[in-house]
């Protein structure tokens, strides 16, 4: 009785033991390679975040300087409101009229 075999004839068990290595091998590979681009993306991430951090930290040390408390709620005590210079200084108050108005017809 002859057999036919629908894929390749069966190995000998030194092929399958160099198959089953270089398999070893090639799973050892991409999980190393995935550790390589884990470790890309965890350090993009890392200084990414830096560079927001150390963003917001100049923007809070340029708003302090500028007389403007970051820590307090808008709209009490001083954040958001300048004090008046001390030369006294002035508001212009006007009143207008529209004479014509463009209109797009």
């Amino acid at each position: 009785m002859q057999q036919h075999y629908l894929g390749p004839p069966p190995m000998s068990p030194l092929s399958r033991i160099v198959a089953g290595l270089v398999a070893a091998l090639a799973l050892v590979g991409a999980f190393f390679f995935g550790l390589f681009i884990l470790a890309i993306v965890v350090a993009l991430g890392v200084v990414g975040w830096a560079a927001f951090w150390l963003r917001m930290w100049w923007l809070r040390r340029q708003l302090a300087r500028a007389g403007f408390s970051p820590d307090e709620p808008p709209g009490r005590g001083s954040a958001g409101q300048r004090e008046r210079p001390e030369d006294g200084g002035s508001v212009i108050d006007a009143e207008y009229e529209v004479v014509s108005r463009q209109e797009d017809d």
